[in-house]
């Protein structure tokens, strides 16, 4: 009764917080409303039907799946092997390049998206005078942002430089944790640098490798802020993810009954795609 005592607090700001805006966000979903109106009319699953005949559902998840194989693969990457050239003795001035790498995961991602909305604008964007500088005149004069082949992927490297710094540092701290033993046995065996890198520093630091992996994957599934401040899902849903389309039917369009089908379908999918890639690196580690 004593433990409890102490657990209590915690758990009544955690149901407040968080159990009971679930429970809010499914019995919304079962009904229509418009936000305003004191009654909501009961429409069972209509609105989880409705997700799944949408073809904006599809394309948003389409770009969220995007976002996740490059937000997974390229800033883990770069992460890894910054973190790797860090740790060798004869780089100097370590902490100006820790410190220069992790800023931007510091910075707001509404400031991000604001700042390479800048860089991208065809009028008077630093891309665009690079590119007149080159005297590639016809490149500088595309909207990159507005054209709808383009944005998602110009959308993926501001999403990018956000990311790689963060996982530096952990796999920084990673890497700490190796036994310099082991790399020194591998040089005596004639290993070379790529070879230890795959064949001693990779395997030895895979559950931090899992850990970020994991973490890219639900922070893809739920990136919101710097889309929308950068694009609002456009051009014609060409850069929509489900949590952007979510927030555009609730609060814009004001169907809060599909906004918050859409909400529970995206939980859903963090969680199922959450645990089967847990259930497979449980595996490989068994």
């Amino acid at each position: 009764m004593g433990c409890f005592a102490f657990v209590a607090p915690a758990l009544f700001f955690y149901c407040l917080f968080l159990v009971g805006p679930i429970f809010s966000t499914v019995k919304i979903s079962l009904n229509e409303w418009n936000g305003a109106s004191p009654y909501m009319k009961w429409v069972g699953l209509d609105n989880y039907i409705r997700v799944f005949r949408d073809p904006i559902f599809y394309k948003a998840l389409g770009n969220n799946i995007i976002w996740i194989l490059f937000t997974i693969f390229i800033p883990v990457l770069l992460g890894l092997i910054f973190a790797v050239i860090l740790t060798n003795k004869w780089v100097k001035g370590k902490f100006l390049y820790r410190l220069t790498y992790f800023m931007p995961n510091v910075v707001s991602l509404v400031a991000v998206g604001i700042v390479w909305g800048w860089i991208y604008n065809p009028e008077f964007g630093v891309m665009g005078k690079m590119f007149r500088a080159l005297g590639l005149d016809s490149l500088a004069s595309i909207d990159y942002l507005g054209d709808e082949k383009l944005v998602i992927w110009f959308l993926l490297i501001a999403g990018s430089w956000t990311c790689y710094g963060f996982n530096m540092v952990v796999f920084l701290a990673g890497l700490q944790g190796i036994d310099s033993s082991y790399l020194e046995v591998a040089r005596l065996e004639g290993a070379n640098p790529v070879q230890k890198f795959f064949y001693v520093i990779v395997p030895l630091i895979k559950g931090t490798i899992v850990l970020l992996v994991s973490n890219s994957l639900i922070g893809s599934f739920k990136v919101f802020d710097l889309i929308y401040v950068m694009t609002k899902g456009g051009p014609y849903h060409s850069s929509e993810v489900i949590s952007t389309y979510m927030y555009n039917s609730a609060f814009n369009m004001n169907d809060y009954g599909y906004g918050s089908a859409l909400a529970v379908v995206l939980a859903v999918i963090i969680a199922v795609c959450s645990g089967i890639f847990m259930k497979l690196t449980d595996r490989d580690n068994t």
